[in-house]
């Protein structure tokens, strides 16, 4: 089974950030990646890495939320016609005002789980999400902190269909990885005091990049805070980081195994749709 665009499956990510020219310089001297508009939808962009889409753009509203990467999960409609919007809301968590219609892309919904951490629904129309994953420039992975692990395996489980197993992660915590159908995309950690102060639950996005170290050099030298220096984990090396804007988001080279993820469904096209 492939892990990406399916489902119920991660299919994209985006950055809502306070200043988009200056985050699009910041992503495109950090992984090369280039934007281009996405007609139907002002303002908003998408990260291009190899003219494949890997991610989205988009301006913060005036007194929104804090500048953050999104993960969007593909919510076809299951085969007993329940919206997951609806499921979302049945399992405790909140969707967060009008679904978003992007003409030939998307429907895109913006929720929270029952701790508060902001992901997306994408009901697609013609375009099935990212054209490039597990591979430098391009999202590998997925992981939830919060405040209630108990909960967030209900509800992901509830809503998604996800299992959740305990894993090794290597950096000291307690971990739990997500998979759909035998096939790993992410994984939870309890927020504990190891974390920054005032660490609100949420999802982060992993970028994949050849050199996990080099990498986090780079982004301290473009203005990157360092959260969690260069770390060892099962999946591969990977460092936490902030981008100017505040946006948290981390950088991992992945081992061998985990780059043998298969290329996305509809990758091929996504580049396309997206303008």
């Amino acid at each position: 089974m492939k892990t990406w665009n399916v489902p119920s499956a991660p299919c994209w990510a985006d950055l809502c950030t306070a200043d988009p020219g200056a985050a699009a310089r910041f992503y495109g001297s950090l992984l090369g990646w280039e934007v281009r508009e996405v007609p139907g939808l002002d303002g908003y962009r998408a990260f291009l890495s190899e003219g494949e889409a890997v991610g989205g753009l988009g301006p913060r509203r005036p007194g929104r939320r804090p500048s953050v990467w999104r993960p969007y999960f593909l919510a076809e409609s299951p085969a007993t016609g329940e919206p997951l919007a609806d499921r979302v809301a049945l399992a405790r968590g909140r969707v967060l005002g009008e679904p978003v219609e992007v003409p030939g892309v998307c429907r895109a919904t913006l929720c929270t789980d029952g701790s508060g951490a902001v992901f997306g629904l994408w009901e697609p129309h013609g375009h099935q999400g990212f054209g490039r994953v597990n591979a430098p420039g391009s999202a590998a992975w997925l992981d939830l902190a919060t405040t209630d692990p108990d909960g967030a395996r209900g509800f992901y489980s509830e809503v998604f269909g996800w299992q959740a197993r305990r894993a090794s992660h290597g950096a000291g915590l307690p971990y739990t990885e997500w998979s759909l159908g035998g096939r790993p995309f992410g994984g939870m950690t309890r927020i504990t005091e190891a974390f920054p102060a005032g660490t609100a639950p949420r999802w982060l996005v992993h970028l994949s990049v050849p050199d996990c170290d080099a990498a986090a050099a780079r982004g301290a030298r473009l203005g990157a805070g360092v959260l969690l220096p260069p770390t060892t984990v099962e999946p591969g090396r990977f460092s936490v980081l902030t981008d100017p804007q505040g946006a948290m988001f981390a950088v991992i080279a992945l081992s061998r195994e985990a780059r043998a993820e298969p290329r996305p469904a509809g990758g091929d096209r996504a580049a396309a749709m997206m303008g």
